[in-house]
């Protein structure tokens, strides 16, 4: 007979060595004052890979105190008003941090896109909340002669977001570069771009789990000053590259 000397739960180490994968899906808050990330943008509006939208937080009554609490973000394609379950906004003022009756967190409205990251080399979703990045990349798309994409719908350059300063003083901008897209991102697109429809946003359903819904949303491009939507323009010449990887 062997005897069992130690406890099992001393034995289990799948805990200790186990990381779990940060979810794909970037916000430029995430950077901190002085940091920026490099993305390639990859698909467009009328490939179910760019959308535009609205975000509230939302609010639900616990069955058990019948307090209410948060209850994670609702999308939607326009704007919601005031749905009943937007969620009150708190008092940080206060150290107990209570929820101001009356006063509610307004919806927000936000760009998601596609993208390959620089850093980690994996394909994410972009969930722009900031009106200035999305004003800054609307500008970039208008420059046509020099920001332009491929067939396959990827873009033949890259932007680098980045912010500066903390709390109200933050800003971001964008830096976009030209970049010729290399064959191992054409290849991965290829076979993974059916899996990816952003529009399952609006539907409560992961964008990862492919197409679920065949509404696509608002276009994601934006607008110039005249009112006409920005589209991404196919180039037509090869303009002058940057040849690092990526």
């Amino acid at each position: 007979m062997t005897l069992q000397v130690l406890p099992p739960e001393l034995l289990e180490t799948k805990d200790k060595i186990e990381t779990k994968e940060a979810q794909p899906y970037w916000k430029p808050s995430s950077l901190k004052d002085g940091e920026s990330e490099e993305f390639r943008l990859l698909g467009c509006y009328d490939t179910g890979h760019a959308i535009t939208g609205w975000q509230y937080a939302s609010e639900i009554k616990d069955p058990k105190t019948g307090d209410l609490r948060f209850n994670g973000y609702v999308v939607t394609r326009s704007h919601p008003g005031s749905p009943a379950d937007i969620a009150r906004e708190t008092d940080w003022s206060k150290p107990d941090r209570p929820k101001i009756d009356g006063s509610y967190v307004k919806p927000r409205r936000f760009l998601a896109w596609v993208a390959t990251s620089a850093t980690r080399g994996r394909l994410e979703v972009l969930f722009i909340e900031q009106k200035s990045i999305r004003d800054q990349l609307t500008e970039v798309l208008q420059e046509i002669e020099d920001y332009t994409w491929t067939e396959e719908g990827l873009a033949n350059f890259s932007i680098k977001i980045s912010r500066k300063g903390a709390g109200l003083e933050t800003t971001y901008s964008i830096l976009p570069k030209v970049r010729k897209v290399p064959e191992k991102i054409i290849k991965e697109w290829q076979t993974s771009r059916d899996s990816i429809w952003l529009p399952n946003f609006f539907e409560g359903k992961d964008p990862f789990d492919g197409r679920s819904t065949d509404e696509k949303g608002l276009p994601a491009g934006g607008q110039d000053k005249r009112g006409a939507v920005v589209a991404p323009t196919v180039s037509s010449q090869a303009p002058e590259q940057d040849n690092t990887e990526f």
